[in-house]
C-alpha cells in the first residue's frame, strides 16, 4: 500500500507485496452490522465470541481445552426438529465498490494510452492527481480524485489487495455506509497533511485512505464495546497495528508520500474514537449518529483546507502563474511568478517558468537572468539550457548558444522551436551545413512554420543553392499570407 509521487522502484514494490502477502489471513462468521452477538457454548452456555480464526466451534476455549468434553446431548424435544436455515453471507458491496471505481478509472487511463506499468506522472496529472498548484488555487476536485488514481499496475494491486483485506473487516463492523465516508474523509486527510508538508509534488494512489481505514479499526477495535472475546480483539487489533506501522517504514523510501500515509492514519483514528462510542448506542440509533460524525468531519476538513491554503500560497502564485502562461497572458504569468520566486528563492523551476514568461514577452535580458539562475541551482535541465541558448542566439552571443544547445538538444524532447534556434545560431556561426540539417528538423516536425521555410532559404542562398532558396522562400511566403488570412477568434 503506497501513495506515490512519481513511478516508484519496481523491485522495492513486489518486496512490498510479498511482505503484504504474509499477513494471516483473518476469517470470521457473518453477523449483522447492528450486532456482534452469537450462540451460546453447548457445554457450559457461554457466550461466544463473533470472530473467530479457523472454522468456528460451538463450544467455547475453555471447554475445547478440556481433554475428553463431549458436546452435551441435545433435548429429546430437539432431536426431530427440521435443521436451522443458515443466513448466507453478506458481501461487502462498499468495498467492492472502492475496488471496481478504482480498477475501472485504472482501466480508463490504460484504455487512453497511459502506460500500465510506468505511466509519466503529467498523464496522471491531467487525470486528477493532487498537485499543490493546481489543487490550492481553485481545483479542489483534486482531493477527491487523488484516491482513485494510481501510478500503474504494481501500484495499484498493492493498494487494492489492502483494501480488500482491510475494507471488509471495517465494513463489518461499521457498515457500508460509514466505510464509504471513511474512505473519502481520512482521503481527503490525507491529500491535506501531504500539501502543508510538500505542496509541490504530484501525489496520486488510495492508500492515504487505507491508512484511514486501518486508523478506524485501530480506535474502534480498541474503545468500541463489541461484544468480542478480548483475546480475539488483541489479535485484530495486533494485525491492524503491525499493518500500519510497517506500511509507515516501508513509506520512508523515496517516491511514496509518507506524509499522505500519515494524515489518513491521524484522520482515521479521529473518526473511528467517535464511530466507536456509536457502538454504546441502540442499533437502530447508531446510521443517523454516525451520519452525524462524517458531516462534522467534512466541516472540519473544509475548514483545515482555509490555512493550508494560505501557508501554501507560493503553490497558488505558481498555479495562477502556469495558468496564465498556458493562456499566453504573459504579464500576468510574470507577475504571479515573480511571487513564487521570491517565496522560493531556490526552485529552478520557478525561475525557468518565469524566465519564459519574460522571453515570450521580450524582455530577454531579465529572462536570461532568469535562466542563468535555475542554471546555477540546477545546471542540467535540458529545458532551461535551450532557452538561455535561444535567448544568446536571439541576442548574437552565438558561442555561448552553441554551447548551450550541445548540452540540452541531446537530451530533450524533439521540439520544432528548438531546432529552428539552434540553426539561427549556426547560420551565424557560418556552420550552414549542419544549418541546413536543423531547420529541415525543425521543418519536419512543423511543415507549417512560414518562418522555418524562410530561414532555410536564407541558408540555402549562402551555399549557392539559388533554385532550392527560392522555392522554400515561397512556400514561407505562401504560408505566411495562409497564416495572416486565417480568421481570428475571441
Amino acid at each position: 500500500m503506497l501513495r506515490v509521487s512519481k513511478e516508484g522502484s519496481t523491485a522495492k514494490i513486489l518486496a512490498r507485496l510479498a511482505a503484504l502477502c504474509r499477513m494471516r489471513q483473518i476469517q470470521y462468521p457473518e453477523q449483522t452490522e447492528e450486532t456482534f452477538k452469537l450462540a451460546n457454548c453447548r457445554q457450559c452456555g457461554a457466550e461466544l465470541p463473533s470472530f473467530s480464526f479457523g472454522e468456528p466451534s460451538p463450544y467455547c476455549k475453555t471447554c475445547r481445552s478440556q481433554v475428553g468434553v463431549q458436546p452435551a446431548p441435545l433435548p429429546v424435544e430437539r432431536l426431530g426438529s427440521p435443521p436451522q436455515p443458515i443466513a448466507a453471507p453478506r458481501l461487502p458491496i462498499a468495498t467492492i465498490t472502492l475496488l471496481a471505481i478504482n480498477i475501472a478509472i485504472f482501466a480508463a487511463m490504460v484504455a487512453s494510452g497511459i502506460s500500465l506499468v510506468t505511466p509519466e506522472t503529467g498523464q496522471v496529472l491531467r487525470w486528477g492527481a493532487d498537485y499543490g498548484p493546481y489543487t490550492l488555487s481553485g481545483q479542489y476536485w483534486r482531493l477527491i480524485t487523488s484516491m482513485f488514481l494510481h501510478f500503474g499496475i504494481i501500484h495499484i494491486f498493492g493498494n487494492m489487495w489492502c483494501l480488500w483485506s482491510l475494507g471488509r473487516l471495517a465494513e463489518k463492523m461499521v457498515g457500508s455506509l460509514s466505510l464509504v465516508g471513511i474512505y473519502l474523509m481520512t482521503g481527503v486527510g490525507a491529500s491535506l497533511l501531504s500539501l502543508s508538508w510538500n505542496p509541490m509534488r504530484v501525489s496520486a494512489g488510495a492508500s492515504g485512505a487505507i491508512f484511514g481505514i486501518a486508523g478506524a479499526l485501530i480506535t474502534v477495535l480498541y474503545f468500541g464495546k463489541l461484544g468480542l472475546q478480548p483475546e480475539g480483539v488483541r489479535k485484530l487489533l495486533g494485525y491492524v497495528v503491525r499493518f500500519a506501522f510497517l506500511n509507515l517504514l516501508f513509506g520512508l523510501q523515496g517516491h511514496i508520500d509518507n506524509m499522505a500515509h500519515l494524515g489518513g492514519l491521524v484522520s482515521g483514528l479521529l473518526i473511528g474514537l467517535f464511530l466507536a462510542r456509536t457502538f454504546n448506542r441502540a442499533p437502530e440509533e447508531r446510521p443517523a449518529r454516525r451520519g452525524m460524525i462524517f458531516a462534522v468531519s467534512a466541516v472540519v476538513l473544509v475548514l483545515l483546507f482555509v490555512p493550508v491554503a494560505k501557508t501554501k500560497q507560493y503553490a497558488v502564485e505558481l498555479g495562477h502563474g502556469e495558468a496564465a502562461l498556458h493562456h499566453d497572458d504573459f504579464n500576468t504569468a510574470i507577475v504571479h511568478l515573480q511571487k513564487y520566486v521570491a517565496a522560493r528563492h531556490d526552485d529552478p523551476v520557478g525561475h525557468t517558468m518565469l524566465g519564459s514568461a519574460l522571453q515570450e514577452a521580450k524582455r530577454f535580458d531579465e529572462a536570461a537572468k532568469e535562466f542563468e539562475r535555475s542554471l546555477e541551482i540546477e545546471p542540467d535541465q535540458p529545458y532551461a539550457q535551450i532557452s538561455l541558448a535561444s535567448n544568446y542566439a536571439y541576442r548574437k552571443k552565438t558561442a555561448k548558444a552553441l554551447e548551450l544547445f550541445a548540452k540540452g538538444m541531446a537530451r530533450a524532447e524533439p521540439d520544432a522551436p528548438a531546432f529552428y534556434m539552434y540553426a539561427f545560431a549556426l547560420k551565424d556561426a557560418g556552420r550552414l551545413p549542419e544549418a541546413e540539417s536543423k531547420v529541415r528538423r525543425a521543418i519536419h516536425l512543423d511543415p507549417k512554420d512560414a518562418a522555418a521555410h524562410k530561414l532555410l532559404a536564407e541558408i540555402l542562398t549562402l551555399e549557392g543553392k539559388k533554385d532550392e532558396a527560392a522555392a522554400e522562400q515561397k512556400r514561407g511566403e505562401d504560408l505566411g499570407a495562409s497564416t495572416a488570412a486565417q480568421p481570428s477568434s475571441k
